[in-house]
């Protein structure tokens, strides 16, 4: 091994040591604690994402402290560094490449970040990065084993996060040769075969994740979210790295090689992309941190023959730095809430005294429930409200367990209990028997539609293992109709005419009658004094009979 290789790998293991330190002292994020659970409750799926990241926290778990979360990040990390150096080694590389590659990687945000928190996106680097070798590898040699391992690849993407199927589609563009390869056909039914089981989840789970990225998370439309992209863009890469990359991707616009045209047309296509759908609604910014690879084997192909080469590294280096004094940073406990990374074991601990070994119910929440259960291994439940979206917490349905149990319930009404614990304020109620609504069905079977009302037969079915009691005596529900409207949901009461109990895992026909708006779809709920759940299909205002 030359001077230059050992520099290479000198420099490899003082980034891992550094990802290592990193991910023991900084901060648990929320979103990192939520993908703890999925490690907790292996499947095929997630409510929000592919299955990748709850196995990888699921590997973690034998580790001591926040490694139990982030080892598998940190290790997926320093090999995705070496896949980068692998595929774009210069083949007589100096030393100065080497400190450029370094430079240009730890300049780049958002893919220093993931290589200490666990989310997603950590697993989605290294198969990216692994794809790009692999696809390098294969306009070399078209073997039939590089196929195979590209199809074992893309599906490790996929099952990463579900954007990745960008990557393989602008690179297919790029060289749509490769549609008339018959290993490239095999590469992609291998890729098929192997998401299959993720695909026979979504079905048997009625397509959760997609109705929430394609139907929940769209807004109306705005502006702001339009003029908001570039910007956000510029922080997820930095505005050097970032102006460059798209020089670069014009300035080779013309360019034959395959494997260049392969990273351009991603580039190009993953901003483009991101950018038209800003029209239904917000992108969050690491939307597009899949492009910091080829984004990075860009700079480094171009910065080592581009004349003002130094001026270029010049401009780089104080973001480098920048990233450092932030990653230090992040190593205080005191770190401020807005950055999600604030010490939110004092809080956690507090409502810990206050619940005890009681199971702890959480309304319109799910990073508390996840952070609890984290930090205190105790048994804590989310129910999702008709106010926000649902959760891996709805498909769980660990409240199931529960019902007819004492619990307590943390809440943000004011109406509620408060104590104050440590110097933290809690709304509470301690509940002998528990009494959810989320698991309770309402089927519309018939509709009478006049001017102004609406009455209803409907069929209430009830999930739960124990009765149901409209009339319980510690939390006695009634229910309503939502109707999703532009400026926000209205609640408008229902009289409801039926049984007052609803049998164990059975059902029970009613009347419903209430008041008929002539504006967005509703939804039928069922309400008591902690939460306003919705039970049934969101359907339109119907029309007059």
């Amino acid at each position: 091994m030359d001077k230059t290789e050992k520099r290479f790998y000198i420099y490899l293991l003082l980034w891992l040591i550094a990802d290592l330190i990193q991910a023991i002292v900084t901060n648990v994020h929320a979103d990192e604690a939520y993908y703890a659970l999925y490690g907790q409750f292996l499947d095929w799926g997630y409510y929000d994402h592919p299955p990748m990241v709850g196995l990888m926290t699921f590997m973690s778990h034998w580790a001591p402290g926040y490694l139990s979360i982030r080892l598998l990040t940190v290790l997926l990390h320093t090999a995705t560094l070496l896949l980068l150096w692998k595929t774009i080694r210069p083949a007589k590389p100096t030393i100065r490449d080497v400190n450029e590659f370094c430079i240009i990687s730890f300049s780049l945000f958002m893919f220093v970040l993931y290589g200490f928190i666990t989310t997603p996106d950590a697993p989605l680097l290294f198969f990216v990065a692994l794809f790009f070798y692999l696809y390098k590898l294969y306009q070399c040699k078209n073997k039939v084993w590089i196929a195979l391992l590209i199809g074992v690849t893309i599906a490790g993407m996929l099952y990463s996060k579900y954007m990745a199927v960008l990557v393989v589609a602008f690179v297919l563009l790029s060289n749509l040769k490769l549609l008339k390869d018959w290993r490239m056909w095999l590469a992609i039914a291998l890729t098929i075969l192997l998401f299959m089981p993720h695909v026979l989840w979504q079905t048997f789970n009625g397509f959760p994740s997609l109705k929430y990225h394609f139907l929940v998370r769209k807004d109306p439309f705005s502006w702001s979210y339009i003029l908001e992209f570039i910007p956000n863009q510029l922080f997820v890469f930095n505005p050097v790295c970032f102006c460059l990359a798209l020089y670069f991707c014009w300035r080779e616009r013309k360019n034959k090689d395959t494997f260049i045209r392969a990273i351009t047309f991603t580039i190009i296509g993953f901003i483009a992309f991101f950018w038209i759908m800003t029209v239904n609604g917000h992108a969050e910014p690491h939307w597009t941190v899949a492009v910091s690879i080829p984004v990075l084997y860009l700079l480094f192909m171009h910065t080592r023959y581009v004349v003002w080469r130094k001026r270029i590294m010049i401009f780089i280096l104080p973001f480098a730095i920048i990233v450092l004094l932030a990653r230090t940073a992040l190593l205080f406990t005191n770190v401020p809430e807005q950055t999600g990374f604030g010490n939110r074991r004092p809080l956690i601990t507090a409502m810990h005294k206050l619940c005890g070994d009681t199971p702890a119910v959480f309304y319109s929440s799910f990073q508390y429930p996840s952070l609890y259960r984290y930090y205190t291994g105790e048994n804590a439940t989310a129910l999702s409200s008709v106010y926000n979206r649902m959760t891996q917490f709805d498909i769980l349905q660990l409240d199931m367990d529960l019902q007819g149990k004492e619990v307590v319930v943390l809440s943000p009404y004011k109406a509620h209990n408060m104590t104050q614990i440590d110097d933290y304020e809690f709304y509470y109620k301690r509940i002998q028997k528990f009494q959810g609504t989320n698991r309770i069905d309402v089927i519309i079977n018939e509709q009478i539609v006049k001017h102004d009302s609406v009455e209803m037969l409907v069929s209430l079915k009830n999930n739960y293992s124990i009765p149901f009691e409209f009339k319980h005596e510690e939390i006695p529900a009634g229910i309503d109709v939502a109707y999703m409207q532009k400026d926000g949901l209205k609640i408008e009461h229902c009289i409801y005419d039926g049984d007052d109990v609803i049998p164990a895992n059975g059902s029970i026909c009613g009347k419903l009658k209430f008041k008929r708006l002539e504006e967005g779809k509703y939804v039928i709920c069922l309400r008591n004094h902690l939460n306003t759940s919705a039970n049934s299909k969101a359907m339109e205002i119907p029309k007059d009979n």
